[in-house]
């Protein structure tokens, strides 16, 4: 009887222990596959941003803003106009990013995303963008969309000493920073 419960026992820790290995497993699976979605959906994001700023197509970036942004964003138009007009007909031909990150689960909603990229224009210089939207808020359906551009028409390296951008992570803006606003 004593084998048969040792048997027994034995049977129950390795089941269990299989299936803790299996949640941890299939936890990992899911960070893993929304690190892959959040960098795709930054991807489509980025590709439509760079696309409508090469065609210096305000109405086409102005859509990507949440409708929440658009009404938060104070002179929008303005800004959007600012924001094409530092590329002085300059094409973004490459974008370069140091990474994706992102702030939410595949349970738990809104999902915010944000990346930077180094861009390389037709004329050689480097400005350095940074793109946050929100990419899934199915209780705030009008808070899904970009949130916030920021440009700097300066590259990393140009970066004046004390410059911090000015806004933070979710705040809903469109800026633009030289050289000159950003001493």
């Amino acid at each position: 009887m004593k084998k048969l419960i040792s048997v027994v026992i034995c049977l129950l820790m390795i089941l269990s222990t299989v299936f803790c290995l299996a949640g941890c497993k299939s936890r990992t699976d899911e960070m893993v596959d929304l690190e892959t979605y959040t960098t795709k959906q930054m991807n489509k994001t980025k590709k439509q941003v760079i696309t409508y700023i090469n065609e210096q197509d305000k109405e086409g970036l102005k859509k990507l803003f949440s409708k929440d942004a658009q009404k938060h964003i104070e002179d929008l138009d303005g800004k959007l106009d600012q924001l094409i007009g530092a590329f002085n007909g300059n094409k973004i031909e490459s974008a370069k990013g140091s990474g994706t990150d992102f702030e939410g689960s595949t349970d738990a909603q809104p999902l915010h995303i944000y990346g930077d990229y180094v861009l390389k224009l037709s004329n050689g210089k480097e400005y350095t963008l940074f793109i946050s939207f929100c990419d899934r808020d199915d209780e705030n359906p009008d808070k899904k969309g970009l949130i916030q551009i920021d440009l700097r028409t300066f590259s990393k390296e140009e970066t004046p000493k004390g410059f911090h951008g000015g806004v933070y992570k979710d705040d809903y803006a469109l800026s633009v920073h030289t050289l000159e606003n950003a001493q």
